[in-house]
């Protein structure tokens, strides 16, 4: 029974570092992308002042809505990547963080039972 809910917390887990990952993609790498795409191909300076950013925030919002809807720890039930303030500390820490802010849990895995997002 125990290693079943140890199971069910890694799954939980992983499935946060999913989203941080999607989250992440979404946000950096993609619209990078799209401008210099739309660069690369000449397009009217227009879509990328004016039609790239109105598409793209809501976009950004309902991503970033949905990951802090699902930011809760498996362990500790508090904010996994937020912390008592209610801030993310920096925007590095969001990106590289692999333990709780709270309870600090995940603990380091050893190289055998290192478990990847993937």
């Amino acid at each position: 029974m125990e290693k079943q809910f140890a199971d069910e917390k890694m799954q939980k887990y992983l499935r946060l570092m999913r989203l941080r990952r999607n989250f992440v993609f979404s946000v950096l790498v993609f619209p990078s992308v799209v401008i210099v795409v739309l660069m690369l191909a000449r397009v009217d300076e227009k879509y990328l002042s004016i039609y790239f950013p109105i598409t793209m925030i809501p976009i950004i919002l309902f991503l970033m809505f949905k990951l802090l809807a699902n930011d809760i720890c498996p362990w500790c039930k508090c904010g996994f990547f937020m912390n008592d303030l209610g801030s993310f500390v920096n925007g590095l820490s969001f990106i590289f963080r692999k333990q709780c802010s709270h309870c600090g849990k995940p603990e380091k895995l050893s190289k055998n039972e290192d478990v990847h997002d993937s």
